[in-house]
């Protein structure tokens, strides 16, 4: 009999612990499974180390660039190195990076899938809304942290390099550029990882997560590129074209003004060409449409399925 009592009573905490699991209980054990394995810590490695890595090379091609006449000779006085072109070249890193963070983002929720630890951590924590919700928050804070730090070295990197050379400052039109560079960066990156999150969560497949993915932000944007040939017939894949995610990464990223001429350069005729600013709107909304995407999938599927 008292066994019986016993059980009864472990059975009923068990279930008052499933009731009472707040939210931020429940980014808690996301941010435990996450940090667990080993694939984040790769990733996220490779993020950090890939992102000053680039900027070095970029910061040096610029320095280099300023040191050689037109004719290919060294000038006995190096030209006057653009700030915004050094700001640029870190900006790009978020995008060199984009797939790292991509497949980050894919793994953090195919792993669960495959690993069929999908079933403990929904038995812990039944509301799949509220799962998908904390796993998201997680994965976005990790992404962002690891991509700040990478933006920080960057930063230190031209620093460094371009301690002897002439700098031109900051126009008006990019006096805000190295906020959007440093904030604005890993906050893009953010949502790269829920984006392919909501990938993941929709295939269930870490291969098949993965190949949506690479299909997104590389093979798309590749068919695309036939849009200024085709502009004169089919001028609406230029405006498509101009709006796919790695696309408005990229203006959003170069920030006003040069954001702004990479776009009307895709834009063709009458095409839609989004400035810096719309263009992170329209990487966000890339962002919700898969997320909740993945969140309604994951919410209705069979999670033995």
């Amino acid at each position: 009999m008292s066994n019986a009592n016993g059980g009864y009573t472990t059975g009923r905490r068990m279930a008052s612990t499933r009731l009472h699991l707040s939210f931020w209980g429940s980014v808690h054990a996301e941010l435990v499974k996450l940090m667990s394995l080993s694939s984040t810590w790769w990733l996220m490695g490779i993020t950090a180390v890939l992102m000053p890595a680039v900027a070095a090379l970029n910061v040096w091609g610029t320095v280099f660039a300023s040191a050689v006449g037109e004719n290919g000779e060294s000038l006995s006085v190096a030209r006057s190195i653009s700030s915004a072109d050094l700001w640029s070249g870190i900006g790009t890193t978020a995008g060199t990076v984009g797939l790292v963070i991509g497949i980050f983002g894919v793994m953090a929720i195919t792993t669960e899938y495959t690993t069929s630890s999908v079933q403990a951590s929904l038995s812990v924590n039944p509301r799949r809304i509220m799962f998908m919700n904390a796993k998201a928050l997680a994965t976005a804070v990790c992404t962002f942290v690891t991509a700040l730090i990478g933006m920080l070295l960057s930063w230190a990197v031209m620093l460094v390099m371009t301690a002897g050379s002439k700098l031109e400052p900051l126009g008006d039109a990019g006096r805000f550029l190295p906020l959007i560079v440093i904030v604005g960066g890993p906050a893009i990156l953010a949502c790269m990882a829920v984006l392919s999150l909501g990938l993941g969560a929709l295939c269930r497949s870490t291969v098949g997560g993965i190949f949506s993915l690479v299909g997104l932000i590389m093979i798309l944007p590749s068919i695309f590129t036939l849009a200024p040939v085709l502009s004169s017939h089919l001028g609406w894949m230029a405006s498509i074209s101009a709006c796919l995610p790695s696309i408005t990464m990229s203006v959003f990223l170069l920030g006003p003004g040069r954001g702004g001429a990479m776009a009307e350069s895709m834009g063709q005729g009458d095409a839609f060409a989004p400035n810096w600013w719309q263009a992170g709107l329209i990487f966000f909304v890339w962002t919700v449409t898969f997320y909740v995407l993945g969140i309604i999938v994951a919410k209705r599927a069979d999670i033995k399925g």
